[in-house]
């Protein structure tokens, strides 16, 4: 299947080990003026081949499979991930898009200890600069599964191997990549570029609980339902979009979040509706996290419009929305934007980005952050800094900012970093994520790693914080050292050890001028009242242990106990998914013991979920969910038995999706959403 006399790509590292790979993998590339093509050869003859997964973009990495990387800008703004399993079913992963799920092609084919797979990657489902001749960044990776082994061709000693880092592969390993120069794809260039893209989508729901829908507050709400709407997105030039959505669907049949774990802060979650998803990166563009704007806290909105895309070192986005919050009666029009440049090997970035914000209830704010860092590539030195100015009428003095720095030495078997923060007692932008304001100190972490004594990985995480707020009080404190070991034999210590923190909340007066009785409590800001302020202790001690973890089959079991704010917590947890052939089996069991600190009572809950999803073909799939919750105390407000299913089949020109229930409720919704996707033109994003 691979072209014969083509120089093949080889000598792939394990990243956990940082040595040679054991089985060999080789790889070719060609491209012409329509596509890139790949194809692989992988060695196997001591690990079983695991090939279970037979629907395209579903049930990524519980499979072996090899992936091409690729990034054409050639600085990491726009990375794309493909890969392919031992049975020619393929994954896609784009850096700007979490929605990315363009139409290629792969085969493959299995023999004795070995395989062989082939791509064919269209240029129109690629954002390519013109010009000729161009440099692309590339790679080549590989997952064993029955090992979780991932290996890369390109190396350096700072690449993740996924399991106590972002997920793998990841996009910010681009930077280590090899150049793939001179490349020159002819007159047939420009009509390869991607085509504008129309997205109209039919939805009915019916049942008793038919107008129950997810708000942005993490309840569901009566609103009422949409029926019809469209999403549009328009090339301007090669590498930049035009975006526009009228009438967006809410009700989230593509993708469900929620969780029970203890949550000290509130959770950060993913962003998947097709307008805000297309580019996000571009204005959530701080690479440390900081977020000004944070989609996934806009509830269900009207229409909008954005601008996209990249040029040379530089990524831009902006964006406008307006809608209406139907469980505060509150209108809103904002607009955000971002703008970043990064040389190639990262060794400068220079962004800015911010929202202005207009709502009927709260008023007008406007957040600005500007922001500058760099590394030296050779000594693995890296900074940042970064500052946030926000204009508010909703604020207490009209104004409010946030100032974040760090010094780094990152090297293959250390990190050592210190930082300073600043955050004003009432900074909160109104579309930001913001999970404690009015604090102002230090944090300190440094990570040590290696392979010591025949361990296949071995991490110590060590971190500290301390901040004060205004009022000279310590504000929050945190010490968490965290022990990590992956054994050749399959187990796991997965972060063992204690977390010792500190965080102190204020009571609200119903009055103003700090005046009348106390209507709750908040660990957000005490400002300006700073009324009997509380200090509550989050001491747990951890021990997870792991079982085949990164692979097909995993089981993770944990315990811990503690002070956790005003109780005392005894918590366990048992987890295992199970590959069946199509079938992929979930299970988990857990339970918390909460005894109050004030008065002794104990409360208990326990939670027992089960999931199984099945792929019918390579284009449609099956899921049931059952989860039953009993008890209070714990931390999921509403006990109950929750039984959702869904499927969904995949057309040339669009999705078909059949959904009862939700798994982000507490019990059964009792709702049937039938959604229909119709796509005209590029299917890629």
């Amino acid at each position: 299947m691979c072209a014969a006399g083509q120089l093949p790509i080889a000598s792939m590292t394990d990243l956990a080990t940082k040595k040679a790979a054991s089985a060999g993998t080789r790889a070719w590339l060609l491209y012409d003026s329509h596509a890139i093509y790949a194809c692989f050869q992988v060695s196997q003859p001591s690990t079983p081949i695991t090939a279970t997964q037979s629907q395209n973009d579903v049930g990524f990495g519980i499979d072996d499979f090899v992936g091409l990387g690729l990034d054409p800008t050639g600085n990491g703004n726009r990375v794309y991930y493909f890969e392919v399993n031992p049975l020619g079913t393929h994954f896609a992963q784009s850096s700007e898009n979490a929605r990315y799920r363009p139409i290629w092609t792969s085969h493959a084919t299995k023999s004795a200890g070995s395989w062989t797979a082939f791509m064919r990657i269209p240029l129109r489902v690629l954002r390519i600069a013109g010009g000729s001749p161009q440099t692309w960044r590339i790679n080549i990776v590989r997952f064993v599964a029955a090992t979780a082994q991932r290996e890369s061709w390109a190396y350096d000693g700072l690449m993740s191997d996924g399991l106590n880092g972002p997920p793998w592969p990841d996009s910010d390993a681009a930077r280590f990549w090899p150049s793939w120069t001179g490349l020159r794809f002819g007159t047939l260039a420009a009509t390869a570029r991607p085509r504008p893209r129309i997205a109209i989508y039919g939805l009915s729901s019916s049942g008793s609980d038919r107008e129950q829908f997810l708000q942005a507050n993490g309840l569901f709400q009566q609103q009422p339902v949409r029926s019809m709407g469209v999403d549009i997105r328009v090339p301007v030039t090669a590498t930049t979009n035009f975006v526009a959505t009228v009438n967006p669907d809410f009700s989230n049949v593509e993708i469900d979040q929620q969780t029970i774990s203890p949550q000290e802060f509130r959770r950060n979650l993913q962003e998947y509706r097709p307008f805000f998803a297309q580019g996000a990166s571009f204005i959530n563009n701080n690479p440390y996290g900081s977020l000004v704007f944070y989609s996934p806290g806009v509830g269900a909105f009207d229409r909008g419009a954005k601008l996209e895309g990249t040029f040379g070192n530089q990524s831009f986005g902006a964006l406008t929305f307006r809608g209406f919050d139907p469980t505060t009666g509150n209108t809103f029009d904002d607009t955000a934007f971002g703008f970043k440049h990064a040389l190639a090997d990262r060794t400068f970035l220079l962004w800015t980005n911010g929202v202005l914000a207009h709502h009927s209830l709260a008023g007008n704010d406007s957040t600005v952050e500007l922001g500058v860092g760099g590394r030296n590539n050779r000594s693995g030195f890296v900074w940042a800094l970064s500052h946030d100015a926000e204009h508010g009428s909703w604020l207490a003095n009209g104004t409010a900012n946030a100032t974040n720095g760090f010094v780094d030495i990152h090297r293959t078997n250390y990190e050592i970093n210190i930082g300073a923060t600043d955050i004003s007692p009432t900074y909160n932008p109104l579309d930001g994520f913001t999970p404690v304001a009015d604090q102002r100190g230090f944090t300190l972490f440094s990570v040590l790693n290696g392979s010591p004594l025949g361990i296949k990985h071995a991490s110590l995480f060590l971190n500290a914080d301390r901040f004060f707020d205004a009022s000279g009080a310590v504000r929050q404190s945190d010490f968490d050292p965290a022990l990590s070991m992956q054994f050749k034999n399959g187990f796991s210590i997965n972060g063992l050890g204690p977390t010792i923190g500190t965080l102190r909340s204020y009571d609200i007066p119903s009055g103003p001028s700090c005046s009348g009785a106390s209507v709750g409590s908040t660990a957000f800001s005490g400002y300006p009242c700073y009324r009997n302020g509380q200090s509550q202790y989050y001491n747990l001690m951890a021990i997870p242990i792991g079982f085949r973890d990164g692979t097909p089959s995993p089981m993770d079991a944990s315990v811990s106990w503690g002070v956790f704010g005003a109780s005392y917590l005894h918590q366990y947890d048992l987890t295992h998914t199970r590959q069946l052939g199509p079938l992929t089996l979930t299970f988990e069991y857990g339970g918390t013991y909460e005894r109050s600190q004030a008065d002794g009572s104990l409360d208990s809950q326990w939670l027992r979920r089960f999931g199984l999803g099945y792929n019918l073909n390579r284009t449609s799939s099956i899921s049931l969910g059952l989860r039953s919750v009993n008890g209070y105390g714990g931390f999921v407000p509403f006990p109950g038995t929750n039984i959702s299913m869904s499927y969904h089949r995949r057309f040339s020109r669009g999705d078909l999706f059949v959904n009862f229930g939700t798994p982000a409720a507490s019990n059964t919704l009792h709702r049937l959403i039938v959604k229909y996707l119709f796509r005209i033109g590029s299917h890629s994003g």
